[in-house]
């Protein structure tokens, strides 16, 4: 992958014309317009790691300008571009289409190239699934995410970004190979074929662009993140991790997301005083939650149609009489966040944000997991309605009182009825949007985004640059939760992305192995099974209390560098195990479960990434044992991990000596 990441890096520099992008205009090729037209190129240093290159086509005839901004990540061998298209001219340009905003054809290797990539979130027992794909000769592997809705009228795709598909995949090579991911919030689609040669061309972008730009007019593509990487393959997505932790994660209060333990509940199932009393119990059992979390139906009338219910902002004043703002108080003087759930650009005719601006209401839609219910959207694409509801929503934060913000729903733009402007309201649409969290973020710099997006389906590149990921799956919603599907999301998911929570219903298989099944930089306690008054009884205290003091000592490992330990399955016969370990501290966890069909007793785990000079204290929390073994030993001969129970669920933590 050596000589295809010097191209794009010479490419982005303005050393070379070949590009790692492309389109048509006019029907004439990027290539063929490019290399006619006028050109510069400017670079400057953001700081000691990054440079910014940015380089600018001008076509003199119909006045449109393309301006490809690359940010060069020497000490990561990564790249990230983003392309602009903005008329300058005096009359609308010719039509611009079949953008792609990856195409490039890598080398050949000496082995057959893998794609490895992952099922999105389609609220299925199997979420985040690792797949890889072998690319035969002649072959094309074909990826794409649209989602689960449809519109009454129009023809133009519309969709989220991980609903099939994850925008992120790995393409090797026998010991080399790049990551590469997409950020855009609408659907996407990717091919990746193996030519003649040996070597696969990668085409991936967004779906459904056929347009012409008016005068004055400036759009811009979905944005790619590259890393090249040339090893072992994991430790790629290790150095993957790391890099979208310093670059693409939320940072609250200007501080990296450390994590939280969660306490979920449903805003109707209590009135203010009973919600208060209920994160009291946690304080008076000593129990280290630290973030309240208020779910849906707290607004409106709480019998309400659904989608009437999600468009109303205002306090059920049966259950809140003076507001949110009692509970979000009683939360902070407690020591915990509080979270609120919504679903911001959702209107329901004649219902709050619709009752005073009837003319935003836009498009009717349906969604397959509601049937036949009907939805209506807001524009983000509407600077009008996007202004306001930055300031609607930055006003409601501040008065109830939220320190995370819970965003649910989906994505729905404007049909085109123009066949020369198919896909503008969808980049409009896309671009308002990451203006509506950024002005959020702006007016509260200590505000946390919860990227629930209907469970994992709103999960790309921009989105996880501003927002964590606290809900990954609705699969998780029932109280029949397999603790086993939570096991593999953490497995599949870590891959890809450093930042998100596992659930834990509390009322489903309480005990040691669904509560270390929902390890994870963040977790969420959820009584997915019922009233929280109703199914206490089930809980053991003290055990709940230990186990969630235990996740609280090794939480910080689940931002290091993950391993996998064993094969992905979710097999009731099977082992399944990983590490997380953070080089910096020294220190790791390894976590392992044994499945209730699963025979062998005893799991050997080699671990990975240690230093096989250096001295470790192994720790057994569930027996007391500490061991002190080399890094050598134990990364060759492993740690012995023996479950007599099944099913049950292992852990270790080692820490570097001295």
């Amino acid at each position: 992958m050596h000589t295809i990441q010097s191209r794009v890096v010479d490419g982005l520099r303005g050393q070379a014309a070949s590009l790692p992008f492309s389109f048509v205009y006019g029907n004439r090729s990027s290539a063929e317009c490019l290399a006619a037209w006028p050109h510069g190129v400017d670079s400057n240093r953001i700081d000691d790691g990054r440079v910014r290159h940015m380089r600018t086509w001008t076509d003199p005839r119909s006045g449109l300008r393309v301006i490809c901004e690359g940010i060069e990540y020497a000490d990561w061998a990564a790249v990230e571009w983003i392309v602009h298209f903005e008329n300058v001219g005096k009359d609308d340009t010719l039509v611009l289409e079949g953008l792609k905003s990856i195409d490039l054809a890598t080398d050949a290797g000496s082995e057959g190239p893998v794609l490895h990539h992952a099922k999105g979130s389609a609220g299925e027992f199997g979420d985040y699934q690792p797949l890889a794909t072998p690319i035969q000769p002649g072959q094309t592997v074909n990826l794409h995410s649209h989602g689960w809705h449809t519109c009454t009228s129009g023809d133009e795709p519309s969709g989220s970004p991980s609903v099939e598909s994850m925008p992120f995949f790995n393409l090797q090579t026998g010991s080399e190979g790049l990551i590469a991911a997409l950020g855009w919030t609408g659907p996407w689609t990717a091919e990746f074929a193996r030519v003649s040669e040996g070597g696969v061309r990668i085409r991936d972008g967004m779906d459904g662009l056929h347009l012409k730009l008016r005068p004055g007019e400036k759009i811009r593509s979905p944005r790619v993140l590259m890393l090249f990487w040339s090893g072992d393959r994991i430790d790629a997505h290790n150095r993957w991790r790391r890099l979208l932790l310093e670059y693409y994660s939320p940072r609250p209060g200007g501080r990296p997301f450390e994590g939280l333990i969660a306490h979920c509940v449903w805003g109707n199932w209590m009135n203010a005083a009973g919600h208060i009393a209920d994160m009291e119990w946690y304080v008076q059992n000593d129990l280290p939650v630290d973030c309240y979390w208020m779910d849906a139906k707290w607004c409106g009338e709480a019998d309400g149609e659904w989608a009437a219910h999600q468009s109303d902002r205002k306090p059920n004043p049966d259950l809140f009489p003076d507001g949110i703002r009692p509970v979000s108080d009683a939360a902070r003087q407690h020591g915990m966040k509080f979270l609120l759930w919504f679903v911001p650009n959702s209107v329901y005719p004649g219902v709050d944000i619709a009752r005073d601006h009837p003319e935003w209401v836009g498009e009717p839609f349906s969604d397959k997991i509601f049937g036949d219910q009907v939805f209506y959207g807001l524009d983000h694409g509407d600077p009008e309605v996007n202004a306001f509801m930055i300031d609607y929503y930055a006003r409601i934060i501040a008065e109830y009182g939220i320190d995370v913000f819970r965003v649910d729903g989906t994505h729905i733009w404007p049909r085109s009825s123009d066949p020369d402007r198919l896909g503008m309201k969808q980049i409009r649409y896309n671009e308002g949007f990451y203006a509506f969290w950024d002005g959020l973020l702006e007016r509260d710099p200590d505000l946390l985004i919860d990227n629930c997006g209907c469970g994992g389906r709103k999960l790309d590149l921009e989105t996880i640059k501003r927002s964590a990921i606290l809900w990954r799956s609705d699969s998780q919603a029932s109280h029949e939760f397999d603790p086993a599907s939570s096991q593999g999301m953490t497995y599949g998911l870590s891959l890809w992305l450093p930042l998100h929570a596992a659930a834990v219903p509390l009322s489903a298989r309480f005990g040691p192995y669904a509560l270390r099944s929902g390890y994870a930089p963040a977790m969420v306690l959820t009584w997915a099974g019922g009233k929280p008054a109703d199914v206490r009884e089930r809980i053991d205290v003290d055990v709940f209390r230990r186990i969630l003091r235990e996740y609280l000592a090794v939480r910080r490992c689940f931002t290091g560098d993950y391993y996998p330990l064993t094969p992905y399955s979710l097999d009731a016969d099977k082992w399944l195990a990983w590490q997380f370990d953070r080089p910096d501290l020294g220190e790791g966890v390894v976590q392992a479960f044994r499945r209730e069909q699963c025979r062998e007793e005893t799991l050997c785990c080699r671990l990975r990434g240690l230093d096989a000079t250096a001295a470790y204290d192994v720790t057994d929390p569930d027996t007391g044992t500490v061991t002190r073994m080399s890094g050598g030993d134990l990364m060759s001969e492993g740690v012995q991990i023996t479950l007599t129970d099944r099913p049950a669920a292992g852990i270790i933590r080692y820490q570097r000596a001295g």
